[in-house]
């Protein structure tokens, strides 16, 4: 393996800041397409199209055709989260670094690290006997409505003997994972208004409504000190994990005092304190708040007394919820928990339901053969506290979708310092190397 010809082209796909949730980076989102589309040429495919977009295009490919052999369809996203904030960064983040065999990198694990080990790993087995489709997306960072559209409309791109995503972690070094169940999104902005305009403090102060204020108060009405969310309603559906999940996640090597110091790296965990730390973040729903705007935040100094706030916020959901039910109960508790004299509104989105992922197919059989071989450990079946929307569609067509990859559980995604370790790439192209040959052998029914 050629590893510093792998690790140039994967920092040349590194560089471009393909950040979907942003309008001036969709000529670089773009740019990413082309990137896809340029690899999937130089695997022999027959078929390279882009899809649903001009900005953030659905990459569709069909490799050489196999007769009589499996059809595999992969899945990955070439967008990234935006990088801020940029002065917590050691290295710029799209400027690939190397350290200590880390590569740092925006993308670097979520996901374009983990679709080009997809891709290298068909380089590496030198055309395996299977029949490669390909979906590799630009909005899933933001929701994946462009692929969403495309496949109501045109479902029959999913119909594979299996699905394979590689956009998740190992639990722990040397534990290789596939998952059964993703938690839901449901993304919101919660505003305020207390006044026409905003207000001299001078003149005011004391006496006007302050739109911060006020929203400060009701997104503490909305969940605890204790981190309940007191959202009526919304813990109704939620079920408990079952006693098996239970017993293998009492099994895992994690530490929440590892967990807090070395992947937190707080003072403290928040949370209901009757569960334990994995079930906070596999099984239970949340509310997390991300940035607040309003009034005045520039550089110096302005006494205003904002007359409207917006929040960002999200709630992450478990399975048996659904979206459309949480936004229900989301806009109902505002406005019951607002005051009388406050104008409050939520605006959505996007956001996706749960998944559920039956990992019982034999083509798991044939994965947990290969990371065995491979990395001397077979997979262990988890939850996952984050979320891809489309999971759903792509098993829609009834074939298995085997959600697993070879991140680590301290790259930082979304964070400053995103990394993937070489070691986990180099290998991971060899696990999915020995994938395809097995699926290619023994077929996916075997």
């Amino acid at each position: 393996m050629d590893t510093d010809r792998l690790l140039q082209q994967l920092t040349d796909f590194l560089r471009i800041p393909s950040i979907s949730t942003l309008p001036a980076h969709s000529a670089d989102c773009h740019a990413a397409a082309e990137w896809v589309a340029a690899e999937l040429r130089r695997l022999g495919c027959r078929e390279v199209q882009f899809l649903a977009s001009g900005t953030h295009p659905v990459v569709w490919g069909v490799g050489p055709e196999v007769p009589g052999a499996p059809t595999l369809l992969l899945y990955g996203h070439y967008d990234v989260q935006p990088p801020d904030p940029l002065d917590e960064w050691t290295t710029p983040p799209f400027q690939p670094s190397v350290r200590d065999g880390r590569l740092f990198a925006r993308g670097a694990a979520d996901d374009k690290g983990q679709v080009f080990c997809l891709l290298k790993a068909i380089e590496a087995a030198a055309r395996p006997p299977v029949n490669f489709r390909f979906l590799i997306e630009g909005e899933e960072e933001y929701g994946s409505r462009v692929l969403f559209d495309l496949l109501r409309r045109e479902p029959e791109r999913t119909r594979a003997d299996a699905v394979l995503i590689a956009d998740m972690a190992f639990v722990a070094p040397g534990w290789p994972a596939v998952y059964t169940a993703l938690r839901g999104l449901c993304y919101a902005e919660i505003t305020v208004r207390t006044a026409k305009s905003d207000l001299h403090s001078g003149e005011f102060g004391g006496a006007a409504p302050n739109a911060h204020e006020e929203l400060l108060r009701l997104l503490g009405r909305l969940k605890g000190p204790d981190g309940k969310i007191n959202i009526p309603g919304l813990y109704a559906a939620v079920k408990r994990p079952s006693r098996a999940e239970l017993v293998t996640w009492r099994r895992l090597p994690f530490s929440a005092t590892h967990f807090l110091k070395q992947r937190v790296q707080a003072k403290a965990l928040a949370g209901l304190k009757q569960y334990s730390v994995l079930e906070r973040l596999w099984a239970l729903p949340t509310f997390e708040i991300h940035g607040v705007l309003g009034g005045f935040t520039g550089e110096g100094a302005k006494t205003v007394i904002p007359a409207e706030a917006t929040a960002k916020v999200s709630l992450r959901l478990v399975p048996n919820q659904k979206l459309k039910t949480v936004e229900r109960q989301l806009e109902a508790a505002v406005k019951r928990l607002a005051p009388r004299h406050v104008q409050a509104g939520v605006r959505f989105l996007h956001g996706a339901d749960p998944a559920v992922v039956p990992v019982d197919h034999p083509a798991f059989r044939l994965l947990d053969r290969a990371f065995r071989e491979v990395v001397g450990r077979g997979t262990v079946a988890v939850r996952a506290g984050g979320s891809i929307p489309v999971v759903p569609a792509l098993g829609k067509s009834g074939a298995p979708v085997l959600l697993t990859g070879i991140g680590l559980p301290d790259d930082r995604l979304h964070a400053p310092n995103e990394k993937l370790d070489l070691k986990q790439l180099w290998e991971g192209i060899q696990v999915f190397k020995r994938f395809y040959e097995l699926l290619g052998s023994k077929g996916v029914f075997c």
